[in-house]
């Protein structure tokens, strides 16, 4: 009699939970234009994070570090901002050349279809779209020109919130065992630590492995003779911040304007393929997942279900910090009971997997020793996996940092 209640309290919650959700993402939807420095801010923030307990530990002042911290991003701000000014006035005058490029691109092309294929005379791929790409490629350099203003102001947004982070850095902690009562503020403020740790190491092997990219995607334009080898150089350092698709967009790029360029000379057209192709291979498929290892513990489906949403919410912006924001909801929601479930099915669950090999492996040994224990002999070969697998009974209880175990080394 009393189980029903119960259930129906179980659904009610879970759909006010959905609403919730779904409110919740409204309102950053709607609030993007303060949300959106915001959170660049506080991810740039981690990633000097390492820097400044580097400093820390070397005994440099607080307002020195915070000075170091602050000349070094505008620096990076103001060399932004020179590369894309050069960037686009240099675009806008190559823009008549790569026209030309792409039309006799369009008559060789046809003329090798023609010999497979009966086309009406004087017809083109081109024709068939009927659209003046050089109007569109200088609206499309103009339009970026004309929203620098507001990324100037999303910039210095982000570089005063980044201040007054560095400035507040040391009160954090000890606000939040203040402000919580003492039960719970340990957990919460070794929650905080934890987030900030492994959103900055990843933030900063990212950007390690971005500029690697980089390096060798401009090393590919540089040896091929590909135009505009910096640029495709920050292009790839930039897009290899988005998961998956990121790599497949900069790659695509690249041949695409190596074959405009160089057809019909396939040779620097294949080189170019295999460069960019296998730079990606090496460092998204093999360096970059030893390096980053398991520590974001998300599923792949996750990961680009998350960019897909963050795109939604934010755009563009949404979709480079996708992946740290949902480790950041996955650390929070494996450290509340309720909504520990969401942590678990969202992770990648390798561990679990292990957790379950190596209980069946537990289970084969008790069995094993029941048998033994009722007379039956069991082989050398038996009594050897038993003892190997009785050595891993103390294995691995999950994925997360729980609650209750704060504290613990993973």
């Amino acid at each position: 009699m009393t189980e029903k209640p119960f259930s129906g309290n179980k659904y009610i919650q879970i759909f006010l939970g959905v609403i919730v959700t779904l409110a919740v993402f409204a309102a950053l939807k709607m609030s993007k234009d303060v949300m959106i420095p915001l959170v660049l801010s506080f991810f740039c923030y981690l990633l000097f994070s390492p820097l400044l307990r580097r400093l820390d530990r070397l005994h440099v002042p607080k307002i020195i570090s915070v000075i170091f911290v602050m000349a070094l991003l505008l620096f990076l701000f103001l060399a932004a901002g020179w590369f894309v000014i050069i960037t686009v006035d240099t675009l806008v005058d190559l823009v008549p050349f790569y026209v030309e490029k792409v039309v006799s691109l369009d008559r060789l092309l046809t003329s090798r279809a023609s010999s497979f294929i009966d086309l009406p005379e004087g017809a083109s791929f081109l024709s068939i779209l009927p659209v003046n790409w050089s109007n569109i490629a200088i609206s499309s350099l103009t339009s970026i020109s004309n929203k620098f203003l507001s990324i100037t102001k999303v910039a210095l947004l982000v570089y005063i919130f980044v201040l007054f982070l560095l400035l507040e850095r040391q009160s954090v902690i000890p606000k939040l065992l203040a402000a919580i009562p003492r039960s719970k503020g340990m957990k919460v403020a070794v929650m905080f630590e934890r987030i900030t740790r492994q959103t900055s190491k990843y933030l900063l092997l990212k950007v390690v492995i971005s500029l690697c990219t980089g390096a060798l995607f401009f090393l590919t334009a540089v040896v091929t003779g590909l135009d505009l080898p910096i640029l495709w150089g920050v292009l790839a350092f930039f897009f290899n911040f988005i998961p998956s698709i990121g790599s497949v967009i900069v790659t695509t790029i690249v041949i695409f304007m190596s074959l405009i360029q160089f057809a019909p000379d396939w040779t620097n057209v294949f080189y170019v393929a295999i460069l960019a192709i296998s730079t990606q291979m090496i460092l998204g498929n093999i360096i970059d997942p030893r390096l980053q290892g398991g520590q974001l513990n998300l599923s792949p489906f996750v990961i680009l279900v998350s960019l897909s949403l963050w795109g939604f919410i934010w755009g563009l912006p949404g979709m480079f910090i996708s992946v740290p924001l949902t480790s950041v909801l996955q650390i929070l929601c494996a450290n509340i009971k309720s909504l520990r479930p969401v942590a678990i099915l969202i992770s990648s669950g390798k561990s679990y997997q292990r957790e379950t090999a190596k209980q069946k492996a537990l289970e084969r040994y008790l069995r094993k020793q029941d048998k033994l224990k009722r007379g039956e002999h069991p082989t050398a070969e038996h009594i050897n996996e038993a003892q190997e697998k009785e050595a891993h009974e103390n294995y691995h209880k999950g994925d997360f940092v729980l609650p209750e175990n704060f504290g613990d080394k993973k």
